[in-house]
């Protein structure tokens, strides 16, 4: 049996190695897989007709997540806007 004294030795731990990088040089927007489409999205609705909607293919998106990203991009600039969708598309439009 081993003695305490043995059993009880702690191993080095070498952990990942920690940098200091000056606040400057990190990105502090996240732009994520929907930035370029909402950012056109929104000059669109800020030029729409009141009567128009505008009319977004989803591709590869869901509608769900197209709706979400929309709606937060909408609301960081105060525009109120309301939405529906059909299988191919999601329309959005500016709420009176």
């Amino acid at each position: 049996m081993a003695s305490r004294k043995e059993s009880d030795k702690s191993v080095p731990h070498e952990g990942p190695k920690v940098e200091r990088v000056p606040l400057s040089s990190l990105v502090r927007k996240r732009h994520g897989k929907h930035y370029d489409l909402m950012k056109q999205v929104l000059r669109e609705l800020a030029e729409l007709p009141g009567e128009s909607a505008l009319k977004l293919p989803l591709g590869d998106f869901s509608a769900k997540d197209l709706r979400s990203a929309v709606s937060r991009a909408a609301a960081s600039k105060r525009i109120e806007i309301s939405s529906t969708s059909d299988r191919e598309n999601l329309y959005v439009w500016k709420r009176r």
